[in-house]
């Protein structure tokens, strides 16, 4: 689901002489999807004429310095955390997840490894008892 190397040659173009064009389809294409429950959502996604498929790369780059900060913002954050993760989530690394959970301020805070979740919604709607649950217990 990456970006190749000739898509980067192009957003770097765009970086520079067209940053407000909507250039990043972050809807991807879902025969690449090896998960076959999120393949079947993005299939549903994409035909969704409500979607908003492509970025700009002014909005990438403000998305990726979110990302980057998260760990330090997790550190100042003092809020109840339920953190979901699906063991088949082959698009968010758990690293990233294990770090953000290790480093998160509050102490009032659980940490989930959804069974047969992936990255798409089965994670959540897998989920929904813990959910409920960790609501009502906050």
């Amino acid at each position: 689901m990456s970006p190749g190397f000739s898509d980067y040659l192009i957003y770097i173009g765009y970086y520079v002489f067209a940053p407000h064009a909507p250039v990043v389809n972050m809807a991807g294409d879902p025969t690449l999807i090896a998960d076959e429950t999120d393949r079947l959502e993005s299939e549903q996604r994409n035909s969704d004429a409500l979607l908003v498929k492509y970025f700009r790369m002014r909005s990438m780059s403000a998305s990726k310095r979110i990302m980057d900060g998260m760990s330090e913002n997790a550190r100042l954050v003092n809020f109840p955390l339920l953190l979901l993760y699906g063991e088949n989530d082959n698009i968010v690394d758990k690293s990233g997840c294990d770090e953000i959970y290790s480093v998160w301020k509050c102490k009032n805070k659980s940490y989930v490894i959804v069974k047969g979740g992936s990255h798409g919604k089965s994670t959540i709607i897998k989920g929904a008892v813990t959910i409920i649950k960790w609501m009502e217990s906050i």
